[in-house]
């Protein structure tokens, strides 16, 4: 029999073989009917099957089955993989467990609707539109008719000297009570991050066997492009390198969490009176690293490799902060005679 009634609950399960393969699973029916149709289509789809070509049958794939592959696949060697796994399954929840080929036009105005309605903003959006196109590629399915939203251009934030002295001496020379024991640890972290530009999460991968003395320099093997680099280290970078190593050259310097940095962020921040100011953010010690070294007369070119920028257009963001350059050029100009 193909479909049959199975335990208390009354559901009907199909059991059949098609080319050499068996299915014996749960309808998920309570009516013969309902389970025949079932057991109908899981037939038609396996004499189907062979037939088809693999963007096909990834066409016929639901969405979270799709999202499990590219997490194996894809996400779980990732640095973050909380992020990725919790768009997905918000996506799910405002696109449905749809097959990938329903991932349409009009499903993804709609997504776009849902996601405006609900509060985010632009750059949110664009991050689970990304998401979305990440695992269509994956699975070779068509996506680009998934079209970014245009995001605002905001301020570089960048902190004055001042500032970073403000927030470097709370951190470290204010009396914390246990739970706040770890603050003067990322008093060093500041200092470093805003020497060399690296990420946050860069800082934190960082060994003490990636640290090269003899040639003043830091290798970054682990970041955000797969693209391992090394950056200079100003004295006080070594200094506090050398001043928190032990004898074991596999521990990192900086034993913290992201939320353990944030969270001592986030105090020094209220206690400077800048709590309000939604850009003074860790991050912006990276565009205070580049923007340093731009007013210092370094080339654009210089300083992406230094921040290990994807393309120049990247870099390009910090070209507005060097005004001595306009002013050398407009002298050069008025040379010509």
């Amino acid at each position: 029999m193909a479909v049959y009634k199975r335990g208390a609950k009354g559901v009907f399960y199909m059991n059949f073989t098609v080319n050499g393969q068996r299915v014996f699973k749960s309808t998920g029916k309570f009516t013969k009917k309902e389970a025949k149709q079932v057991e109908a289509m899981e037939r038609q789809k396996l004499i189907d099957e062979p037939l088809m070509t693999p963007q096909e049958r990834n066409a016929k794939m639901f969405l979270e089955d799709a999202i499990k592959q590219v997490f194996e696949g894809k996400w779980k060697n990732n640095k973050d993989t909380h992020g990725p796994k919790a768009r997905s399954k918000y996506l799910v929840g405002l696109l449905g467990n749809v097959p990938l080929a329903k991932i349409d036009d009009d499903a993804v105005a709609t997504l776009i609707q849902k996601l405006e309605a609900n509060g985010n903003k632009p750059a949110t959006v664009n991050r689970y539109l990304s998401t979305l196109k990440t695992i269509l590629r994956f699975k070779r399915q068509p996506w680009d008719h998934i079209k970014l939203r245009k995001e605002k251009k905001g301020r570089l934030r960048v902190l004055t000297k001042e500032e970073e002295n403000m927030m470097v001496d709370l951190l470290r020379n204010t009396k914390h009570s246990e739970r706040r024991w770890f603050y003067p640890d990322v008093a060093d972290l500041v200092e470093v991050l805003v020497d060399t530009g690296m990420r946050l999460s860069e800082a934190l991968s960082i060994r003490y066997e990636n640290v090269n003395y003899p040639s003043n320099l830091i290798h970054i093997w682990v970041n955000k492009g797969d693209k391992p680099r090394s950056v200079p280290m100003t004295k006080r970078v070594a200094a506090i390198m050398k001043r928190r190593k032990n004898d074991d050259d596999t521990l990192q310097p900086f034993e913290l969490t992201v939320y353990q940095a944030d969270k001592a962020w986030a105090w020094a921040r209220e206690e400077m009176g800048l709590k309000e100011d939604k850009e003074f953010i860790i991050h912006a010690l990276r565009h205070t690293c580049a923007s340093r070294l731009v007013n210092k007369g370094i080339d654009l070119y210089v300083v992406k490799e230094w921040l290990g920028h994807s393309t120049i257009q990247v870099t390009e963001r910090y070209a507005h902060l060097s005004p001595h350059k306009l002013a050398h050029a407009v002298m050069k100009l008025e040379e010509i005679e």
